[in-house]
Protein backbone atom coordinates (compact mmCIF):
# COMPACT_ATOMS: atom_id res chain seq x y z
CA UNK A 1 0.00 0.00 0.00
CA UNK A 2 1.37 3.50 -1.31
CA UNK A 3 2.09 6.10 1.64
CA UNK A 4 0.27 8.79 0.98
CA UNK A 5 -0.85 11.71 3.54
CA UNK A 6 -1.40 15.03 2.13
CA UNK A 7 -4.44 16.06 0.82
CA UNK A 8 -4.97 19.28 -0.65
CA UNK A 9 -7.30 19.46 -4.05
CA UNK A 10 -9.84 16.89 -5.70
CA UNK A 11 -6.99 15.06 -7.50
CA UNK A 12 -4.89 14.25 -4.50
CA UNK A 13 -8.14 13.36 -2.39
CA UNK A 14 -9.37 10.77 -5.19
CA UNK A 15 -5.78 9.47 -4.83
CA UNK A 16 -5.99 8.96 -1.55
CA UNK A 17 -9.72 7.62 -1.20
CA UNK A 18 -8.29 5.22 -3.85
CA UNK A 19 -5.10 3.78 -2.10
CA UNK A 20 -7.59 3.00 1.06
CA UNK A 21 -10.24 1.27 -1.10
CA UNK A 22 -7.83 -0.89 -2.64
CA UNK A 23 -6.33 -1.56 0.42
CA UNK A 24 -9.88 -2.28 1.88
CA UNK A 25 -11.37 -4.82 -0.79
CA UNK A 26 -7.54 -6.72 -0.34
CA UNK A 27 -8.48 -7.50 3.07
CA UNK A 28 -11.99 -8.14 2.80
CA UNK A 29 -10.84 -11.23 0.68
CA UNK A 30 -7.07 -11.44 2.65
CA UNK A 31 -8.86 -12.48 5.89
CA UNK A 32 -12.20 -14.58 4.81
CA UNK A 33 -9.49 -16.83 2.68
CA UNK A 34 -7.25 -17.15 6.73
CA UNK A 35 -10.01 -17.55 8.45
CA UNK A 36 -11.19 -20.94 5.98
CA UNK A 37 -7.59 -22.19 6.18
CA UNK A 38 -7.77 -22.83 10.28
CA UNK A 39 -10.23 -25.15 11.85
CA UNK A 40 -13.20 -23.34 13.69
CA UNK A 41 -13.87 -23.46 17.22
CA UNK A 42 -10.12 -24.97 17.67
CA UNK A 43 -7.81 -21.70 18.43
CA UNK A 44 -9.76 -19.91 21.38
CA UNK A 45 -8.41 -16.21 22.64
CA UNK A 46 -9.25 -13.65 25.17
CA UNK A 47 -10.34 -10.87 23.07
CA UNK A 48 -9.53 -7.40 24.15
CA UNK A 49 -12.65 -5.35 22.78
CA UNK A 50 -15.54 -7.90 23.55
CA UNK A 51 -13.73 -8.95 27.16
CA UNK A 52 -14.64 -12.39 26.61
CA UNK A 53 -13.11 -15.62 24.77
CA UNK A 54 -13.95 -16.16 20.93
CA UNK A 55 -12.59 -18.20 18.56
CA UNK A 56 -9.91 -16.74 16.11
CA UNK A 57 -11.96 -18.10 13.25
CA UNK A 58 -14.84 -16.37 13.64
CA UNK A 59 -13.59 -13.48 14.33
CA UNK A 60 -11.03 -13.16 11.10
CA UNK A 61 -14.09 -14.13 8.90
CA UNK A 62 -16.01 -10.89 10.92
CA UNK A 63 -13.36 -8.56 10.36
CA UNK A 64 -13.67 -9.46 6.61
CA UNK A 65 -16.70 -8.68 6.61
CA UNK A 66 -16.68 -4.74 8.89
CA UNK A 67 -13.36 -4.39 5.68
CA UNK A 68 -15.98 -5.39 2.78
CA UNK A 69 -18.31 -2.53 4.37
CA UNK A 70 -15.50 0.16 4.86
CA UNK A 71 -14.89 -0.47 1.05
CA UNK A 72 -18.71 0.29 0.50
CA UNK A 73 -18.25 3.26 1.96
CA UNK A 74 -15.08 4.65 0.87
CA UNK A 75 -16.53 3.57 -2.51
CA UNK A 76 -19.93 5.64 -2.52
CA UNK A 77 -18.17 8.82 -1.01
CA UNK A 78 -15.59 8.65 -3.99
CA UNK A 79 -19.21 8.08 -6.04
CA UNK A 80 -20.58 11.11 -4.46
CA UNK A 81 -17.66 13.76 -4.46
CA UNK A 82 -17.36 12.77 -8.37
CA UNK A 83 -14.99 10.34 -8.41
CA UNK A 84 -14.51 7.17 -10.47
CA UNK A 85 -14.12 3.91 -7.47
CA UNK A 86 -11.08 1.46 -8.10
CA UNK A 87 -11.83 -1.87 -8.15
CA UNK A 88 -8.24 -2.93 -8.23
CA UNK A 89 -6.71 -4.43 -4.83
CA UNK A 90 -3.97 -4.83 -3.12
CA UNK A 91 -1.59 -8.28 -3.33
CA UNK A 92 -3.22 -10.51 -0.84
CA UNK A 93 -1.06 -13.24 0.61
CA UNK A 94 -1.52 -16.60 2.34
CA UNK A 95 1.51 -18.79 4.24
CA UNK A 96 1.27 -22.38 5.31
CA UNK A 97 1.26 -21.32 9.12
CA UNK A 98 -1.78 -20.21 10.98
CA UNK A 99 0.06 -17.55 13.26
CA UNK A 100 2.30 -16.32 9.70
CA UNK A 101 -1.27 -15.39 8.19
CA UNK A 102 -2.45 -13.85 11.33
CA UNK A 103 0.91 -11.57 11.76
CA UNK A 104 0.63 -10.33 8.13
CA UNK A 105 -3.12 -9.74 9.61
CA UNK A 106 -1.99 -7.18 12.58
CA UNK A 107 0.63 -5.88 9.59
CA UNK A 108 -1.62 -4.69 6.93
CA UNK A 109 -3.84 -3.15 10.08
CA UNK A 110 -1.00 -0.90 11.69
CA UNK A 111 -0.24 -0.07 7.99
CA UNK A 112 -3.87 0.99 6.98
CA UNK A 113 -4.37 2.76 10.69
CA UNK A 114 -1.45 4.63 9.43
CA UNK A 115 -2.94 6.01 6.64
CA UNK A 116 -6.08 7.25 8.39
CA UNK A 117 -4.46 8.38 10.93
CA UNK A 118 -1.99 10.51 9.38
CA UNK A 119 -3.62 12.03 6.35
CA UNK A 120 -3.54 15.59 6.59
CA UNK A 121 -6.73 17.38 4.93
CA UNK A 122 -5.71 20.94 3.43
CA UNK A 123 -8.18 23.76 1.64
CA UNK A 124 -10.41 20.35 2.16
CA UNK A 125 -14.16 21.22 3.06
CA UNK A 126 -15.61 17.50 3.70
CA UNK A 127 -15.93 17.61 7.83
CA UNK A 128 -18.42 14.61 6.86
CA UNK A 129 -15.68 12.62 5.11
CA UNK A 130 -13.15 13.32 7.50
CA UNK A 131 -15.09 11.92 10.27
CA UNK A 132 -15.71 8.83 8.06
CA UNK A 133 -11.95 8.38 7.64
CA UNK A 134 -11.08 8.85 12.20
CA UNK A 135 -14.27 6.32 12.51
CA UNK A 136 -13.21 3.94 10.12
CA UNK A 137 -9.25 4.21 11.95
CA UNK A 138 -11.36 3.38 15.08
CA UNK A 139 -12.20 0.36 13.80
CA UNK A 140 -8.81 -0.46 12.61
CA UNK A 141 -7.52 -0.17 15.66
CA UNK A 142 -9.72 -2.47 16.89
CA UNK A 143 -8.80 -5.07 14.44
CA UNK A 144 -4.80 -4.71 15.34
CA UNK A 145 -5.71 -5.25 19.27
CA UNK A 146 -7.74 -8.80 18.00
CA UNK A 147 -5.14 -10.02 15.85
CA UNK A 148 -2.45 -9.20 18.48
CA UNK A 149 -4.45 -11.01 20.70
CA UNK A 150 -4.47 -14.38 18.88
CA UNK A 151 -1.26 -13.81 17.80
CA UNK A 152 -0.20 -13.88 21.35
CA UNK A 153 -2.29 -16.83 22.20
CA UNK A 154 -0.77 -18.93 19.63
CA UNK A 155 2.82 -18.51 20.47
CA UNK A 156 1.31 -18.64 24.62
CA UNK A 157 -0.18 -21.95 23.27
CA UNK A 158 2.05 -23.79 21.76
CA UNK A 159 0.49 -23.15 18.14
CA UNK A 160 2.83 -21.51 16.41
CA UNK A 161 4.37 -24.88 14.22
CA UNK A 162 0.26 -25.60 12.86
CA UNK A 163 -0.44 -25.68 9.87
CA UNK A 164 -3.03 -24.60 8.27
CA UNK A 165 -5.63 -26.78 5.77
CA UNK A 166 -4.14 -27.58 2.45
CA UNK A 167 -5.87 -28.38 -0.73
CA UNK A 168 -7.15 -31.96 -1.27
CA UNK A 169 -4.77 -34.06 -3.41
CA UNK A 170 -7.43 -34.68 -5.98
CA UNK A 171 -9.04 -30.90 -6.12
CA UNK A 172 -7.55 -30.67 -9.53
CA UNK A 173 -9.19 -34.13 -11.13
CA UNK A 174 -12.75 -34.65 -8.91
CA UNK A 175 -15.55 -33.20 -10.96
CA UNK A 176 -17.43 -31.83 -7.63
CA UNK A 177 -14.61 -30.27 -5.86
CA UNK A 178 -13.14 -28.32 -9.39
CA UNK A 179 -17.38 -27.23 -9.71
CA UNK A 180 -17.34 -26.10 -6.64
CA UNK A 181 -14.42 -23.89 -6.71
CA UNK A 182 -16.10 -22.80 -10.05
CA UNK A 183 -19.31 -21.38 -8.11
CA UNK A 184 -17.08 -19.59 -5.23
CA UNK A 185 -15.15 -17.65 -8.16
CA UNK A 186 -18.45 -16.62 -10.02
CA UNK A 187 -19.92 -15.49 -6.39
CA UNK A 188 -16.27 -13.63 -5.89
CA UNK A 189 -17.42 -11.79 -9.13
CA UNK A 190 -21.11 -11.62 -8.96
CA UNK A 191 -20.62 -10.19 -5.48
CA UNK A 192 -18.15 -7.46 -6.85
CA UNK A 193 -20.30 -6.83 -9.95
CA UNK A 194 -23.17 -5.94 -7.85
CA UNK A 195 -20.88 -3.46 -5.65
CA UNK A 196 -19.76 -2.16 -8.78
CA UNK A 197 -23.45 -0.92 -10.08
CA UNK A 198 -24.55 -0.11 -6.53
CA UNK A 199 -21.73 2.47 -6.34
CA UNK A 200 -22.36 3.32 -10.57
CA UNK A 201 -25.94 4.28 -9.41
CA UNK A 202 -25.39 5.55 -6.02
CA UNK A 203 -27.96 8.13 -6.55
CA UNK A 204 -30.92 5.81 -7.45
CA UNK A 205 -31.72 4.71 -4.25
CA UNK A 206 -34.46 2.44 -5.62
CA UNK A 207 -32.06 0.65 -8.18
CA UNK A 208 -29.21 0.31 -5.38
CA UNK A 209 -30.34 -0.86 -2.82
CA UNK A 210 -32.14 -3.56 -4.68
CA UNK A 211 -29.05 -4.32 -6.29
CA UNK A 212 -26.92 -4.06 -2.49
CA UNK A 213 -29.27 -6.84 -1.80
CA UNK A 214 -28.53 -9.28 -3.97
CA UNK A 215 -24.56 -8.37 -3.63
CA UNK A 216 -24.46 -8.88 0.07
CA UNK A 217 -26.45 -12.58 -0.83
CA UNK A 218 -23.73 -13.15 -3.25
CA UNK A 219 -21.02 -12.52 -0.41
CA UNK A 220 -23.01 -15.00 2.11
CA UNK A 221 -22.86 -17.82 -0.56
CA UNK A 222 -18.93 -17.58 -1.68
CA UNK A 223 -18.57 -17.48 2.77
CA UNK A 224 -20.68 -20.74 3.14
CA UNK A 225 -19.25 -22.61 0.14
CA UNK A 226 -15.29 -21.59 1.55
CA UNK A 227 -17.05 -23.09 4.47
CA UNK A 228 -18.19 -26.47 2.22
CA UNK A 229 -14.97 -27.25 0.53
CA UNK A 230 -13.42 -27.55 4.29
CA UNK A 231 -15.95 -30.16 4.74
CA UNK A 232 -14.90 -31.95 1.54
CA UNK A 233 -11.61 -32.22 2.67
CA UNK A 234 -10.29 -28.84 0.44
CA UNK A 235 -9.49 -24.92 0.92
CA UNK A 236 -10.75 -22.32 -0.71
CA UNK A 237 -8.34 -21.15 -3.51
CA UNK A 238 -7.15 -17.97 -4.33
CA UNK A 239 -7.46 -16.92 -7.98
CA UNK A 240 -4.26 -16.05 -9.63
CA UNK A 241 -2.15 -17.40 -7.79
CA UNK A 242 1.61 -17.37 -7.89
CA UNK A 243 4.40 -17.93 -5.45
CA UNK A 244 5.36 -15.84 -2.39
CA UNK A 245 8.04 -15.89 0.24
CA UNK A 246 7.93 -18.46 3.12
CA UNK A 247 6.51 -21.38 1.24
CA UNK A 248 3.37 -18.94 0.71
CA UNK A 249 1.58 -18.36 -2.16
CA UNK A 250 -0.15 -14.82 -3.36
CA UNK A 251 -2.75 -13.06 -6.06
CA UNK A 252 -2.12 -9.74 -7.30
CA UNK A 253 -5.93 -9.55 -8.58
CA UNK A 254 -7.93 -11.97 -6.31
CA UNK A 255 -11.38 -10.19 -7.68
CA UNK A 256 -12.14 -9.03 -11.56
CA UNK A 257 -11.07 -5.13 -11.74
CA UNK A 258 -13.51 -3.89 -14.45
CA UNK A 259 -17.20 -5.03 -15.12
CA UNK A 260 -18.98 -4.31 -17.92
CA UNK A 261 -22.11 -2.20 -18.35
CA UNK A 262 -22.08 1.89 -17.85
CA UNK A 263 -25.73 2.03 -18.46
CA UNK A 264 -29.03 1.06 -16.44
CA UNK A 265 -29.73 -1.68 -19.25
CA UNK A 266 -26.47 -2.59 -19.52
CA UNK A 267 -26.02 -3.38 -15.67
CA UNK A 268 -29.08 -5.57 -15.59
CA UNK A 269 -28.77 -7.09 -18.79
CA UNK A 270 -25.17 -8.63 -17.01
CA UNK A 271 -26.14 -9.23 -13.92
CA UNK A 272 -29.09 -11.43 -15.81
CA UNK A 273 -26.53 -13.48 -17.52
CA UNK A 274 -24.31 -13.71 -14.32
CA UNK A 275 -27.57 -14.99 -12.25
CA UNK A 276 -28.01 -17.79 -15.23
CA UNK A 277 -24.69 -19.12 -15.44
CA UNK A 278 -24.92 -19.71 -11.12
CA UNK A 279 -28.35 -21.07 -11.95
CA UNK A 280 -26.66 -23.74 -14.65
CA UNK A 281 -23.65 -24.34 -12.18
CA UNK A 282 -25.59 -25.37 -8.99
CA UNK A 283 -28.09 -27.55 -10.79
CA UNK A 284 -24.69 -29.58 -11.61
CA UNK A 285 -22.97 -29.66 -8.35
CA UNK A 286 -25.91 -30.50 -6.45
CA UNK A 287 -26.22 -33.70 -8.43
CA UNK A 288 -22.22 -34.18 -7.22
CA UNK A 289 -22.41 -33.52 -3.24
CA UNK A 290 -23.86 -35.67 -0.89
CA UNK A 291 -27.04 -35.45 0.40
CA UNK A 292 -27.46 -33.77 3.97
CA UNK A 293 -25.94 -30.57 4.87
CA UNK A 294 -23.66 -29.72 2.37
CA UNK A 295 -26.13 -30.65 -0.91
CA UNK A 296 -29.09 -28.58 1.07
CA UNK A 297 -26.80 -25.22 1.68
CA UNK A 298 -26.65 -25.65 -2.09
CA UNK A 299 -30.35 -25.68 -3.00
CA UNK A 300 -30.70 -22.63 -0.60
CA UNK A 301 -27.93 -20.73 -2.81
CA UNK A 302 -29.91 -22.01 -6.02
CA UNK A 303 -33.03 -20.98 -4.62
CA UNK A 304 -31.36 -17.28 -3.70
CA UNK A 305 -30.53 -17.50 -7.30
CA UNK A 306 -33.86 -17.81 -8.82
CA UNK A 307 -34.85 -15.05 -6.72
CA UNK A 308 -32.18 -12.54 -8.42
CA UNK A 309 -32.94 -14.08 -11.73
CA UNK A 310 -36.99 -13.31 -10.99
CA UNK A 311 -35.52 -9.60 -9.79
CA UNK A 312 -32.84 -8.85 -12.79
CA UNK A 313 -35.61 -9.87 -14.91
CA UNK A 314 -38.44 -7.40 -14.04
CA UNK A 315 -35.85 -4.75 -13.19
CA UNK A 316 -34.73 -5.07 -16.82
CA UNK A 317 -38.41 -5.00 -18.27
CA UNK A 318 -39.43 -2.00 -16.54
CA UNK A 319 -36.29 -0.08 -17.01
CA UNK A 320 -36.80 -0.89 -20.90
CA UNK A 321 -40.80 0.36 -20.53
CA UNK A 322 -39.18 4.29 -19.24
CA UNK A 323 -37.92 6.38 -22.03
CA UNK A 324 -35.18 8.59 -21.26
CA UNK A 325 -34.39 6.32 -18.28
CA UNK A 326 -30.07 5.92 -17.84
Amino acid sequence: MEKFYRVNNAETLFKYLNIALEHEWAVSFEYVIHAYSMPKGKYFYFDPVMNCQFDARAQTIQIGLDEMYHALQIGLIIKQLGGQPSFKTDVIKRYPRIIDNLKRDKMTEDEVTELYQKVRFENINQPKLQNMVLNIAADEIRHGQQFQAMISTMEKEGWKEDLGFQPHPEAESREDLKLLHELCQLENSMMHEYLYYVLLFSEHQDLSQRLFKNSINHMRHWDKLSGILVKMGDVLRLENPEPAENGGEQSRIPMPEAYPGGSRIEALTSLLKGERVLLEKYERAMKLVPEGDIRNQLIAHLSLCREHLYTQQSLLENARKIKGLE
